[in-house]
């Protein structure tokens, strides 16, 4: 053990520019205790200051031991490690492990600080929303890696739902998981759209309830191993950017349509002299505004295009707020962005 907290301590304080290469990679760190445990409540404030200090790079999720959702701890036994004493802890699906009494946050940040340096061998997108008493999640996943995303190797993707409440030791608690397994291989570079409803109605508060995706897979039917995660969204319509400034000099944006993959959306000008191409499409997607000077009338500067989306009982409209510059303004003067 006291070669093994050296090692991470070392690659702790050498890490900083290899991670800087490697942010994209989300850590999910699962916790498997019981908030009574001698050494499970001990554990906890290393649990809280992680969580505070990794927020939006890593998640680290509290499960109930002795009732804990259906086929996580598995991962734990499979990849072979050996405990006699709570908590059970493991990063990337079990790629590696910790058990018992440590330093807690040294052990569980050294844990989190390896797993960042792998570079991740997936892409995740995920939304969420209710759907009575379900958790539905929006799922897009694509291989990344140079082989095979294998059926035969138990590629799977799964959707945590927990929430973000002091039930345990931690700031969260997870309420339910739910597996999917993909139906065919995925080459490189493919992509497959998913939607998975997990059980919500353990859930005690849905303000705080939250989704992770993970994707993993079993090589050689040994330990498994998380090839990318992703904290789900909830379900929205985002338009990027959300406001342009065109003008006679520029005359085109485009616009990237982001949300859940069961959406279609329609785009609609509300002045004349904004041309939309195309006017409709598939989330996700892009659009192309183009302003046409030919067709504005003397003295507008403003004005928007109406994007609105709709699918699985789903309903969204936001608008791309357009503003000219360097147009004459009617008494003279120039108009240019801030003024």
């Amino acid at each position: 053990m006291a070669r093994r907290l050296i090692a991470i301590v070392s690659l702790v304080l050498t890490a900083g520019a290899a991670l800087a290469g490697a942010a994209d990679r989300f850590v999910v760190l699962e916790f498997f205790g019981r908030p009574q445990g001698a050494y499970c409540s001990a554990a906890g404030p290393a649990m809280r200051t992680l969580q505070d200090e990794l927020a939006g790079d890593a998640e680290l999720l509290e499960y109930d031991f002795d009732g804990f959702p259906y086929g996580r701890v598995e991962r734990f036994w499979a990849s072979g490690a050996q405990a006699s004493f709570l908590p059970l802890v493991m990063v990337g699906s079990g790629y590696q492990t910790s058990s018992g009494h440590a330093d807690y946050y040294s052990e569980y940040s050294g844990l989190i600080t390896l797993d960042r340096l792998r570079e991740p061998e997936a892409e995740v997108t995920a939304f969420w929303r209710r759907v009575g008493a379900s958790v539905r999640s929006y799922v897009t996943v694509r291989n990344t890696r140079v082989r095979r995303l294998r059926v035969d190797e138990q590629a799977a993707v799964w959707a945590v739902v927990f929430e973000r409440a002091r039930i345990g030791v931690s700031d969260t608690w997870v309420r339910s998981t739910t597996r999917h397994a993909l139906a065919a291989d995925l080459r490189t570079d493919e992509s497959v759209d998913l939607v998975i409803d997990a059980p919500g109605a353990s859930l005690a508060d849905w303000n705080r309830a939250a989704v992770v995706v993970m994707v993993e897979d079993r090589p050689g039917g040994g330990r498994f191993d998380m090839l990318q995660a992703a904290l789900a969204e909830p379900a929205a319509l985002g338009l990027d950017p959300e406001q342009v400034v065109l003008s006679p000099a520029s005359r085109t944006v485009e616009v990237a349509i982001g949300g859940p993959h069961v959406l279609s959306w329609t785009a609609v000008s509300d002045v004349p002299w904004l041309e939309v191409s195309p006017s409709a499409g598939e989330v996700p997607g892009t659009a192309t505004v183009t302003y046409r000077p030919e067709l504005r009338p003397p003295g507008e500067l403003t004005g928007a295009v109406v994007i609105d989306a709709a699918g699985d009982g789903m309903a969204f409209s936001e608008r791309l707020e357009v503003e000219l510059a360097g147009q004459v303004r009617q008494g003279g003067g120039r108009r240019v962005p801030g003024q």
